[in-house]
């Protein structure tokens, strides 16, 4: 099983054990308070995640002007969430630790965009960040309506531009300040949460020297071993991706029927690239990707290239009609017709669709989840 390979899946999530956050003999040690206009009467929740779902830290009522006290007792340092219960799910995401005396002045309507933090030191910091991420957010949605009718290949390159912005923006927050508890929220934005394929590796180094200002500054607290333990993670997940792309991890073995029942073997195609194609005829993003996966298969068939198209449909009938109508030359199509109950995604590390596994001759993994311009910038390189 190569899934920490090809995929980085969840990585260290910031929770409390919860024995440590039911221990009532804490004096209170952090005090929340100020004014939410338009709240008055709702309820006011602090929160923590723990290893056994949210804990409630504190709770009280919000007075009718707006004015609220919320004294607590926490633990140490770490993520807590701020919420109202007539919101939603609306809630605050809150790097707090022991004496902190945190005010908030705002309206119900601002709660979760403009929420007016004062009296710790990166309030200011708290609010560059929030405004960031809702300019990010925004440029989401209007990617994904498309007012534009920009191909597949623009949408990514146009995501993938701002997301480096935004990860950037994040990074230049936490190196001004390596020692800030508001770096627990800025580093989540600098995690490879969908693999390293458009990863700024530079990343790596802030993560290094954030986890040993933490170890240093908050030496014993759970916040300081996460951080440690999750730097570890990804350091090792990039050197294991370092390793595939570099050509020296080999893909697993693949061994399939075709639509004529006949096995076909990946092996079978060495001394060939192999592009290994998981889609679907179910699979929107997969038909929309076809048009291009074709043109290049096209225009490299006679350079030593070939597709292997491994699909995740369960019904065989409209596995081979998506064949013949999208055009799909290649003689190499298989399935086990198993979809998502197949141990193929498990075994390439693979939890979306359309997913590519770039394979040099000798077998070797050269490059994965490439699509749109990017497949065809890698092509034009090995095949210059």
């Amino acid at each position: 099983m190569i899934a920490s390979v090809f995929a980085i899946g969840a990585f260290l999530f910031w929770y409390f054990q919860r024995s440590d956050l039911e221990k009532n003999n804490l004096e209170v040690n952090v005090s929340i308070s100020g004014q939410i206009k338009n709240a008055g009467g709702l309820q006011l929740f602090l929160e923590a995640p723990s290893d056994r779902g949210v804990i409630a830290v504190a709770q009280t009522e919000i007075e009718q002007d707006g004015h609220f006290e919320l004294p607590a007792n926490i633990p140490g340092l770490g993520l807590y969430n701020l919420r109202i219960n007539d919101l939603n799910g609306t809630v605050l995401w809150l790097p707090l630790q022991a004496n902190d005396a945190l005010q908030l002045n705002c309206s119900l309507q601002d709660f979760g965009s403009k929420p007016g933090l004062s009296g710790v030191k990166w309030a200011r910091s708290y609010q560059q960040m929030l405004q960031e991420t809702k300019a990010f957010e925004a440029l989401q949605k209007k990617l994904q309506a498309n007012p534009e009718n920009l191909d597949q290949a623009s949408i990514e390159d146009k995501y993938y531009e701002a997301k480096l912005t935004y990860e950037n923006f994040c990074a230049k927050l936490i190196e001004q300040d390596l020692s800030s508890p508001l770096n627990i929220l800025l580093s989540m934005n600098l995690l490879p949460t969908t693999g390293f394929e458009n990863w700024n590796a530079k990343h790596l180094g802030t993560l290094e020297k954030l986890s040993k200002a933490y170890q240093k500054t908050f030496a014993g607290q759970p916040a300081s071993e996460n951080m440690a333990a999750q730097y570890q993670q990804i350091e090792d997940a990039y050197f294991n991706y370092s390793s595939t792309i570099n050509g020296t991890m080999a893909a697993p073995e693949l061994s399939l029927p075709n639509p004529q029942g006949q096995e076909i073997t990946l092996s079978s195609l060495k001394g060939k690239y192999v592009l290994i194609d998981f889609w679907a005829s179910w699979c929107g993003p997969c038909k929309s990707e076809m048009p291009n996966v074709v043109q290049l298969y096209k225009k490299y068939q006679q350079q030593n290239f070939t597709i292997y198209s491994v699909s995740l449909d369960e019904d065989a009938n409209k596995w081979k009609a998506a064949i013949k109508d999208w055009g799909m030359l290649w003689p190499n199509h298989v399935s086990n017709l198993k979809g998502w109950n197949s141990d193929l995604p498990q075994l390439y590390g693979f939890d979306g669709i359309p997913y590519t596994v770039l394979v040099n001759p000798e077998g070797k993994v050269i490059g994965t989840n490439l699509r749109g311009a990017k497949l065809a910038k890698k092509l034009a390189e090995i095949f210059k």
